[in-house]
């Protein structure tokens, strides 16, 4: 049995908040909901670092949930190596409804995608589906899918 009764958000640490903003909001086009900075005691509990000082931004993600993004500004952290073979690294994989158009938006924004274009999965459950990763300003690894027509 299983007490998980929903996907709620996904959180992203970042080293600069306007060039993540420039890529989930702008390239993207997520709607930003919220944006601010908190030092709350509580929030240091759940984390489980003292004196935090985190600046915040949620993104809505259209059919439900959120990205968050937290910038920590006390403590500073250390970047990590997001290569998607390394344990512990993660993707977020976002449905689109025109990937084509997807590719051509990241590559004239410069993102960094890791094929050269849609790649049409031939066989299994994912049959049909188009996919491509794409990574975020942090190196985090988005895949885009595109569902067959």
């Amino acid at each position: 049995m299983s007490w998980v009764t929903r996907f709620n958000h996904f959180n992203v640490s970042v080293a600069d908040m306007d060039a993540s903003l420039g890529f989930y909001q702008g390239v993207l086009g997520l709607e930003l909901t919220g944006r601010g900075t908190v030092r709350y005691p509580h929030l240091d509990e759940i984390i489980g670092l003292e004196a935090t000082e985190i600046q915040w931004a949620e993104l809505e993600i259209p059919g439900g949930g959120l990205i968050e993004l937290f910038r920590y500004a006390h403590p500073p952290g250390v970047a990590v190596d997001p290569t998607v073979n390394n344990p512990g690294t993660t993707h977020l994989a976002l449905e689109v409804s025109d990937i084509d158009q997807a590719y051509a938006e990241l590559t004239a924004a410069g993102a960094p995608v890791a094929s050269q274009g849609p790649v049409e999965i031939p066989f299994g459950d994912w049959a049909g589906w188009r996919c491509l990763y794409v990574r975020d300003p942090d190196g985090v690894t988005i895949e885009l899918s595109q569902p067959p027509r």
